[in-house]
């Protein structure tokens, strides 16, 4: 699958009168990658996003969408979008398969075919005769995310999409999700208040604080280059802990808790270190991660503040 970024925003800047609310946001999205986007409360999460779908103007920066500038060449960057901006609008009168049918006459491009795919990816092969006004929450989001991917958008973007969801709906969206962008090469950009779900649903994460990005971070994967990696505590059982503590010392900070050499480190360093030790004759029996949440890790970047 190609590595060309599907969207990609440069110095991006909006100001509203005298307040700058996005301040020079770069980042990009790739082809089969579910990216998140976090938050405090007014950081400019949905600002941003009503920019990306061309729902409101930059101040300063651009955005390009399969290589379309979406400020001098907006129609040849929208048609590659597909977007949930809030909730879903549909037609409660009409079936799901009606309001599908609706909305692909708007496109020539979409078949009846390519209709009965979308209603089996997003799981609505049993329900899509009825009227949705007897769907649920979930069931319209899931309609939702089928209407906006008839295309076959290379951007899927949904602003806090599992709100008023259900556990059940929420691990369905999030399994739907998942399996569009690892059976379509779409990339999805979504935003969330929702931290563990986020850490389940999304490949990369972005945090965004007064408007400006303050950290990329890899959940899955390798990181990029300028990206951050989750770092791990780890505890290595080993049978001298006050040796294997000197031999590592400069390489990590380390200390010794109930009898476990503990340190903090990425994937990489852990095994790393864990062949310093044998080479140097040290026996390591175990070696325990205890890897920090994204809650944590939003905790560490942003102070106390909460997510929104």
């Amino acid at each position: 699958m190609s590595q060309t970024p599907v969207v990609r925003l440069q110095n991006v800047t909006k100001v509203i009168g005298k307040r700058t609310i996005i301040d020079r946001v770069s980042f990009e999205v790739r082809p089969g990658e579910v990216f998140g986007f976090l938050g405090p409360n007014g950081s400019g999460k949905t600002t941003t996003i009503r920019m990306i779908v061309g729902l409101m103007g930059l101040t300063a920066g651009d955005i390009h969408i399969a290589d379309h500038s979406i400020k001098t060449e907006y129609p040849k960057a929208i048609v590659h979008v597909g977007a949930i901006v809030e909730n879903p609008e549909m037609y409660k009168f009409l079936t799901g398969y009606q309001n599908l049918l609706h909305y692909a006459r708007m496109n020539p491009s979409v078949t009846e075919k390519r209709i009965e795919e979308v209603i089996h990816l997003v799981g609505l092969q049993g329900r899509i005769h009825d009227k949705v006004k007897k769907y649920s929450l979930g069931m319209r989001q899931r309609l939702g995310v089928a209407q906006a991917v008839m295309h076959r958008p290379k951007l899927l973007v949904l602003d806090e999409p599992t709100n008023g969801l259900d556990p059940a709906g929420i691990r369905e969206l999030r399994d739907y999700l998942r399996k569009l962008a690892q059976d379509e090469g779409t990339a999805v950009l979504v935003s969330s208040h929702l931290l563990s779900e986020m850490e389940l649903m999304c490949d990369r994460v972005a945090i965004l604080q007064n408007g400006r990005i303050i950290d990329i971070r890899s959940i899955r994967g390798q990181a990029a280059e300028g990206e951050s990696v989750a770092q791990e505590e780890v505890q290595f059982d080993v049978d001298h802990p006050d040796a294997a503590l000197g031999i590592l010392e400069g390489q990590s900070a380390g200390r010794i808790e109930g009898g476990f050499l503990t340190l903090t480190s990425d994937r990489q360093g852990i095994a790393a270190m864990n062949r310093r030790l044998v080479e140097a004759g040290i026996n390591v029996y175990g070696i325990r991660v205890k890897t920090k949440s994204l809650e944590d890790q939003f905790l560490e970047v942003t102070g106390s503040e909460t997510i929104g």
